[in-house]
């Protein structure tokens, strides 16, 4: 049986000052040579040439931001029985595994790992595996955190470049068993088959999606998702602020449902949309804010 999904609670930040010391690697640990080798590496990986712009950059671990985004959305006050990652590259300078780093830092967590080489759709892989978990009885509560780290550009994607902060937005998940659907999918990824067939296909899936849900949606879009599309469906349409990379859609709906929009706030049904040009894919995500 599938189940719709609940938005407990959702936070995002943009983070400023020092990252904390004990999420950041101290330069003495490792020999120089052996840090430019590594940068190199993951340089050539990312396209780029000089690796001395990225050491740099001050690196914030993902564990650290993905810990601060957990606490905002209640994750560190109660019960959490998964968290999952959503970045688009592999960050630089890791001090300690997110994973391992996040486990000690939320101990009811049974599982905790990282969803990755997507692009701007790994936040919503992320959630497709939540869903999955939320089906088993055991697990009651996930939680999805998205994340970005200025010091990491996205892969092959020179225009989008490197972002320009350090951002994180977690979204704290639970099943709704009252809204139980064996027809629409929580979330649906699509190949799309080129800019050209955006559109059409935004349309199709919207159209599907809202004739299974009640009232008028909040939908938040991407920067590269076209809004005639999207405000054919709903009165209510937020776009993403451009240049992010995985944190955009999941900042957006974070500050539609507080109200930060100035509309006083939102429950009730939501729809996320993202295109990931690399992949040539639509992340589609519907969701219930009770």
């Amino acid at each position: 049986m599938a189940i719709q999904t609940s938005v407990l609670e959702t936070f995002s930040t943009v983070f400023t000052g020092e990252p904390r010391e004990d999420t950041v690697a101290p330069a003495e640990t490792v020999a120089r040579s052996r840090e430019d080798e590594y940068l190199n590496d993951l340089a050539d990986v990312h396209g780029l040439d000089e690796s001395a712009v990225l050491s740099t950059v001050t690196s914030r671990s993902y564990g650290e931001m993905a810990a601060r985004a957990l606490e905002g959305c209640g994750a560190g006050s109660g019960h959490i029985d998964v968290i999952i990652l959503a970045y688009a590259n592999t960050e630089f300078f890791v001090p300690e595994g997110a994973g391992s780093f996040l486990a000690e830092e939320f101990p009811s967590a049974k599982m905790v790992y990282a969803v990755t080489e997507q692009g701007k759709l790994a936040p919503f892989t992320a959630l497709k595996l939540a869903q999955c978990h939320l089906q088993e009885e055991e697990c009651e509560r996930a939680a999805v955190v998205a994340i970005e780290q200025r010091a990491v550009p996205l892969v092959d994607d020179h225009d989008a470049g490197r972002p320009e902060v350090d951002a994180a937005a977690a979204i704290l998940l639970s099943r709704d068993i009252s809204a139980a659907s064996t027809e629409m999918p929580g979330v649906a990824l699509r190949k799309v088959g080129g800019q050209a067939e955006l559109g059409p296909l935004v349309r199709e899936m919207l159209r599907i999606v809202t004739a299974q849900l009640d009232g008028d949606p909040l939908i938040v879009i991407g920067e590269r998702i076209p809004s005639g599309e999207a405000a054919s469906f709903s009165s209510r349409v937020r776009r993403a602020e451009a240049g992010r990379v995985c944190t955009g859609v999941w900042e957006t709906l974070d500050r539609s449902l507080r109200g930060d929009d100035g509309d006083g706030g939102y429950s009730g049904p939501v729809v996320a949309m993202e295109y990931e040009p690399m992949l040539d894919q639509l992340g589609v995500a519907s969701m219930i804010v009770p």
